[in-house]
């Protein structure tokens, strides 16, 4: 703020006379109070940052002719700001706003007061453009016999207004020219080192401006390897493609490709294999007029290893997906092989805490409880390299039927819980309802709801549906993972419940509950 005064100093004499100044007796003239008139500005004027602008209140007058006081301030910008004490001044203001409100206060010797206000607005003023260069990069090399593009385009002006464009080209050490007056042009330049200026201004003359230093030059061509693969085993084909090479100038290119093996191909996109595992550095050189440019990658070339596979063979030499606890069975890995190497070693881990290392491809073993069991098989070749795979076998307990079990019961209890001694692999269950009687007869609906739970109370499954009463039958399935959902060992409770719209009834039925197994 250029100018900016206390009023609290300027009114300090008016208030500490206010009381003694008037005077009191009956023959005195009663003071009358001033009134305050802004002559300038004018209502809703507009003036821009750091600008100097008029205030006055000559108009402004006392009708008992006193010496009048004056207090200028604006408000709007936060605390209000004492601009001036002076009757008329010059003032300027740094800070833009809209609406602001300039008050004028007037004071008479007798302390009345008087204000008047206008409504002014202090805009941003003009703001400086700019000046950007997109291309050609500071520092940038072009390709000779190309058209080097001239983009300014990226310039600014903050206002928003228009801009004007000059560019100033010259080569390092050489006068320079004007070169255009567009946003963007382009032009074909001789090799050498160059310098551009941009200059930009915008309607009030404000300018700004850039420079920008760069080159045009033979540029080398430029080698780009592709390929589908970075990681294969010996013997295995690669993919390889130099077709997104090119050179900056357009020429015709010369292809050499180093495999990392002493071997080299002259194809724009051969093919290789490896013989010997290994990391290899691929590189691709690309040739034009005598310049060459190049890429390198790395490829991974890994030994196949041996493959393991594994069957299970009963006593007949006959293959078999499960056998009985505590009878033997051979464990048969004679077809694994190892292309890279001779398989030397057999890791078995029979699935119950027991392994066994030898160079046997044949094991024998029993198990003593039924169950699934994870058996897995290891084996390395001469060189170290290991191949493994994992089988599931079934072991069925030595009392195991195969018939399954089947019964019927009839029970008059709202709920009845039923106890099942469930052998292993009960891989689905079935429970199914018939010749449903209620009190309510013929046509009424029950609601059931059956749920099945181990011996930790863990639930296993449940479903539900519902039935009419007389004669209808229904049936509920409980189907398990055959291999990681299985019901194993042990006690298991079905607890069945009829309703008739959420109401429990007396009921009497004849119930099937059939374990339907795998083996």
């Amino acid at each position: 703020m250029e100018k900016t005064l206390n009023w609290a100093i300027a009114f300090t004499f008016v208030f500490m006379c206010f009381s003694g100044c008037l005077g009191d007796s009956e023959d005195d003239v009663p003071n009358k109070a001033p009134e305050a008139r802004i002559l300038k500005p004018g209502q809703g004027e507009d003036f821009e940052v750091g600008e100097f602008f008029t205030i006055d209140g000559s108009l402004s007058s006392d009708p008992d002719g006193d010496d009048l006081q004056y207090m200028w301030t604006l408000s709007g910008l936060g605390s209000p700001i004492d601009l001036s004490n002076q009757m008329s001044d010059s003032v300027m203001v740094d800070t833009p706003g809209d609406d602001l409100v300039l008050t004028l206060m007037v004071m008479d010797s007798g302390g009345l007061t008087s204000q008047d206000i206008v409504v002014i607005n202090i805009e941003p003023g003009n703001r400086p453009p700019v000046a950007s260069i997109i291309t050609p990069s500071n520092g940038g090399s072009y390709s000779k016999g190309k058209e080097v593009t001239f983009n300014g385009m990226s310039s600014s002006d903050a206002d928003n207004d228009p801009l004007t464009y000059v560019w100033e080209l010259g080569e390092a050490g050489e006068p320079t020219y004007k070169a255009s007056t567009e946003s963007k042009f382009s032009l074909d330049l001789g090799e050498g080192d160059w310098s551009v200026t941009l200059t930009v201004t915008d309607p009030d003359g404000e300018k700004n401006f850039v420079k920008h230093s760069f080159s045009v030059t033979d540029l080398p061509p430029i080698a780009m390897i592709t390929t589908d693969k970075t990681s294969v085993f010996t013997d295995e084909l690669i993919q390889f493609s130099g077709e997104d090479s090119y050179d900056p100038e357009g020429e015709a290119l010369d292809f050499l490709w180093d495999f990392g093996d002493n071997k080299t191909s002259s194809l724009k996109s051969p093919q290789h294999s490896w013989t010997d595992a290994g990391m290899y550095q691929v590189t691709l050189t690309v040739m034009a007029e005598g310049q060459e440019g190049s890429e390198t990658k790395n490829i991974e070339i890994k030994s196949l290893g041996p493959i393991a596979k594994l069957e299970f063979k009963d006593n007949n030499g006959n293959v078999v997906e499960k056998v009985r606890s505590n009878s033997n069975i051979t464990l048969d890995a004679s077809d694994s092989s190892g292309p890279d190497g001779e398989i030397v070693e057999y890791k078995w881990d029979f699935g119950d805490g027991t392994e066994q290392t030898t160079n046997e491809s044949t094991a024998e073993y029993s198990w003593s409880a039924g169950g699934y069991y994870n058996i897995t098989l290891i084996v390395t070749d001469e060189n170290e390299q290991t191949g493994e795979i994992t089988t599931i076998l079934q072991v069925v307990p030595e009392d195991y039927s195969d018939e399954g079990q089947d019964g019927s019961l009839v029970a008059q209890d709202i709920e009845q819980n039923y106890n099942l001694n469930v052998e292993i692999f009960v891989t689905s269950m079935e429970v199914e309802f018939s010749e449903i009687s209620c009190i309510g007869g013929v046509g009424s609906a029950l609601d059931y709801t059956v749920t099945v739970t181990d011996s930790s109370g863990n639930e296993v499954g449940t479903g539900n549906g519902n039935i009419a009463c007389g004669g209808e039958s229904a049936s509920w399935d409980l189907n398990l993972d055959s291999q990681t959902n299985l019901i194993e060992l042990g006690d298991y409770q079905a607890t069945i419940a009829f309703t008739n719209s959420g109401t429990p009834v007396q009921a009497s039925w004849d119930y099937r509950f059939a374990i339907t197994y795998e083996f």
